[in-house]
């Protein structure tokens, strides 16, 4: 029973080490011992060569040291199995998060269109001049630069994001009419 421990031990290692070696070098981009594209909104997938290679690791050791403590190879087996279920979801959950990291998360600013916002610092009228605005977008409080076509709108006021004038600075109004008039395509 101790070959059986060593045979999933050996080859899980194996294998991790095998892709510890290409990642390093770079080889393993090409998908032959990739995981997927997984984008971290999935759950956790189990079944992907790092995980079983970690599980079947995980099984051998704990598997061959309860073997050494005296317990019989057979009564190793539902405690190895359990150390090897509990590798492959450890594998798999932090695989998930590294992949949630890679995600971009970056803000882009068109995205504020048709947002509510208040006026911080009051915008001169008709764009002649900026002011700030705060608004709450992608679950964070923010504040932009801001300018407006309309009469001057002091601080305090409610006003509507209507389209982006620069990657830095967003065009408002009172009303969120002037969105549909800021797009209609005339």
């Amino acid at each position: 029973m101790a070959s059986f421990y060593l045979t999933f031990l050996v080859l899980g290692a194996l294998v991790l080490l095998l892709q510890l070696v290409l990642g390093i070098t770079g080889i393993d981009g090409d998908g032959v011992l990739d995981d997927g594209d997984g984008d971290g909104s999935d759950g956790l997938d189990l079944f992907t060569v790092r995980a079983l290679s970690a599980a079947a690791a995980a099984f051998g050791v704990v598997g061959l040291g309860l073997m050494q403590f005296g317990l019989g190879g057979w009564l190793a087996l539902p405690v190895a199995l359990v150390a090897a279920v509990a590798a492959a979801v450890s594998v798999a959950a932090t695989i998930r998060s590294l992949h949630r990291l890679e995600q971009d998360r970056s803000f882009k600013l068109e995205s504020a269109i048709g947002l509510q916002a208040t006026v911080a610092l009051g915008i001169p009228g008709e764009r002649s001049g900026e002011g700030k605005v705060h608004l709450i977008a992608h679950d964070r409080f923010q504040e932009f630069t801001a300018v407006t076509a309309e009469a001057e709108i002091p601080s305090g006021t409610s006003v509507h994001v209507v389209d982006v004038q620069s990657p830095d600075t967003l065009i408002v109004a009172r009303r969120l009419s002037l969105l549909e008039e800021s797009h209609d395509p005339r």
